[in-house]
């Protein structure tokens, strides 16, 4: 007995095996308590929501930059009218402003168109013929008179003449005082025989001294 319960002692006994493992780890059910399926239905749905919610952002700016930007155009449509009107006005008042200076500046011309066409003919040559006055004063002191006429004779005959009336015109006692300068723009040949000379002569009204 001693001999049996030493050698017993001294090697251990083996558990005998009663059957094989035949499980099948991948089929088994998941026996966790959160199941990874959980996790990944729960990410979906929150990237789901956050395109919801980043679209509907979206949408949501889109619909206030439309309204502004409706706004803004009936805040123009409706200054349109006012800035077309105030324009039309504007444009009125400088014509009738225009008016006003002309016939300003044509009160204090040193010389009315009467006057200017009563000493024009009293110092107008024989061979000399006045067509056409014109009288532009915009301003007072740039009136000025302007004499197209014909004068008579071949063309060297005419440019003497012509030059002779301007010498007069710059020497008359009033037309010279209220004038200068006067001046002969043009000399060309009026017919194709030669038989008289067009001329055109401007005649500024002095600038007033300071």
């Amino acid at each position: 007995m001693q001999l049996l319960t030493k050698k017993s002692d001294a090697e251990p006994v083996a558990a005998p095996l009663w059957h094989t493992n035949f499980r099948n780890f991948d089929r088994l059910p998941d026996t966790k308590v959160v199941r990874t399926t959980f996790f990944i239905n729960t990410a979906a749905i929150a990237v789901t929501l956050g395109l919801i919610l980043w679209l509907g952002q979206r949408e949501y700016t889109d619909y206030n930059l439309r309204a502004q930007k409706a706004d803004a155009q009936r805040q123009v449509d409706g200054n349109q009218k006012q800035n077309s009107e105030a324009l039309r006005l504007s444009k009125v008042f400088l014509e009738e402003e225009r008016k006003l200076n002309e016939v300003a500046a044509f009160l204090k011309t040193p010389v009315t168109p009467a006057e200017f066409v009563q000493l024009i003919g009293q110092s107008l040559p024989k061979d000399i013929s006045i067509d056409y006055v014109e009288t532009r004063t915009t301003e007072s002191k740039n009136s000025v008179f302007q004499l197209k006429g014909r004068v008579a004779g071949n063309p060297d005959q005419a440019s003497g003449i012509t030059s002779n009336y301007i010498d007069l015109l710059r020497a008359h006692e009033r037309l010279g005082k209220v004038f200068d300068p006067i001046t002969l723009n043009r000399l060309d040949r009026g017919d194709s025989k030669g038989g008289f000379m067009v001329f055109d002569i401007s005649l500024t009204v002095k600038a007033e001294k300071k």
